[in-house]
């Protein structure tokens, strides 16, 4: 029987609070729930990511399968093989660069069969790509806060169109989620898809 587990996401060592509160089934797959992932924090997927779940290392293996024999493929792992009870936790690293680190942990399981996930709760909006990590991005919010810093018409010019770091932008985050769920449910065998690719 499908259960639903429901999730609290928090970007670590963050000036400001970034987190979400979310639920989705457990028969996703690993590269799937990375999707939903990237859609509940805004994130762009544009860089690799990785898991570290009761003592496993899950990832994209494609041509690091020699250099870290220890990482299991994202996409041949589904959510309930770990058997997730309340206050369980794990780490999502994303962005091997700017090292996105991010806590998640089990709140609840239930056994209501959730069709689409869905984002319930939040704080604030995930930083901009490639910003720097959590220096960079307190450094950002910072300049930000400053219109008359050297910087400020620079970096202002730089962000992403309409972006707002205290917003949380849930009614779009659930707009991108209903779509990849509906791709979810007509495509359970396909490797998964960035949400702005389906068609």
């Amino acid at each position: 029987m499908k259960k639903t587990l429901h999730f609290r996401i928090e970007l670590m060592e963050s000036s400001i609070p970034i987190w979400r509160r979310f639920q989705v089934r457990d028969d996703y797959r690993m590269d799937r729930f990375h999707q939903v992932l990237q859609i509940v924090m805004g994130w762009t997927n544009s860089h690799l990511h990785e898991f570290s779940i009761q003592e496993r290392t899950i990832g994209m293996t494609g041509d690091f399968s020699d250099e870290f024999p220890e990482l299991e493929e994202v996409s041949g792992i589904f959510l309930n093989e770990f058997k997730f009870q309340p206050g369980d936790q794990f780490i999502y690293l994303y962005d091997f660069g700017d090292d996105w680190n991010h806590r998640i942990e089990v709140e609840d399981v239930t056994d209501h069969n959730l069709i689409f996930p869905i984002c319930v709760e939040g704080e604030n909006h995930c930083p901009p790509e490639d910003c720097g990590g959590i220096p960079g991005y307190a450094n950002l919010l910072s300049i930000l806060a400053d219109p008359n810093h050297e910087e400020y018409n620079d970096w202002n010019n730089w962000l992403p169109d309409g972006f707002e770091a205290y917003n949380f932008p849930r009614d779009q985050i659930n707009g991108e989620l209903l779509l990849f769920g509906q791709w979810h449910n007509k495509n359970p065998l396909k490797r998964s898809t960035p949400w702005h690719q389906i068609d």
